[in-house]
């Protein structure tokens, strides 16, 4: 005899869209089928400083069943966006903020989008309510965009344009039909709110990237690892070398006799020496 698996009670979650808002049955579903949903917002003349941040923010704070946003769920670091999908509770928002910062850079907007392509076409089970917000929607790969659902233009502040991602198997290239679903409002981060922290939060970190302290220079831990490993081993070659060259300069400072007690008592030769650190006579040759 099967059993069915009951929806999520509508009390333990709260949607943030109105009831004839076409966002409301769609966040619903998701929450309901225990499923992601990714988001971008974007600019009607692909510029900066139209309120995608704000919008951005007050979506995710809406959408978000796990507390509320907090610093650790909004990033301009798309390194840091992957660690947060896995790590924070399920059912928490999460913002992508200038998902495009380092678009003048192809190796920068390269890692953005790979690191959206793991969070997005591997993960989608870890109910999470992704944002990207970008200038212009065509920074992202065609592929990212086909794994996004809505997709909101900035017409001017606090006013975006909803448009529901559908793929379409039949089409050729991008593949991805933009129907336009209605309208969407949002208002300011208030002055001394939580949601307000967050915000600064961003914006000290976009100001980093432009004085060249954030963004890019993100080093993941597993590459500071291997580089620390590296800088040990070159400072222990280094140290090696310089002792290799020490012991035979000195011998090289000695008058004949001294040399003569040195290779009679102690053997040193540059084969020997060669021997006794692990190395061929060449490589010695070479050091001294």
């Amino acid at each position: 005899m099967s059993v069915d698996t009951p929806d999520i009670p509508d009390q333990s979650w709260t949607n943030p869209f109105p009831e004839k808002h076409p966002m409301h049955d769609l966040f619903g579903r998701r929450v309901r089928n225990e499923q992601d949903l990714a988001i971008i917002i974007s600019d009607y003349h692909s510029r900066r400083g139209t309120g995608k941040t704000i919008a951005s923010l007050q979506l995710a704070e809406g959408m978000d069943q796990a507390g509320g946003m907090t610093t650790g769920k909004a990033t301009v670091r798309s390194e840091e966006m992957r660690n947060a999908y896995f790590k924070q509770p399920l059912r928490s928002s999460l913002v992508l903020d200038e998902g495009e910062l380092g678009a003048s850079n192809r190796e920068a907007m390269t890692t953005t989008n790979k690191e959206l392509r793991k969070i997005l076409s591997i993960g989608r089970v870890e109910q999470k309510y992704l944002i990207i917000n970008t200038p212009d929607i065509s920074f992202l790969d065609k592929d990212i965009i086909k794994l996004c659902d809505v997709w909101i233009l900035m017409l001017r502040k606090g006013i975006g344009l909803v448009h529901f991602l559908q793929r379409n198997p039949y089409a050729r290239g991008e593949g991805v039909l933009r129907p336009q679903k209605g309208i969407i409002q949002f208002k300011d981060v208030q002055k001394g709110t939580r949601l307000r922290e967050v915000y600064n939060h961003l914006t000290a970190q976009k100001k980093g990237h432009i004085r060249g302290e954030e963004g890019e220079s993100f080093i993941r831990q597993s590459k500071h690892k291997e580089e620390l490993r590296k800088a040990r081993e070159q400072a222990r070659l280094d140290m090696r070398n310089e002792i290799i060259t020490d012991v035979w300069n000195g011998l090289g400072t000695m008058d004949e006799e001294e040399t003569e007690k040195v290779e009679r008592y102690n053997g040193i030769t540059q084969g020997q020496l060669a021997q006794a650190v692990g190395l061929s006579q060449q490589q010695i040759s070479k050091l001294v």
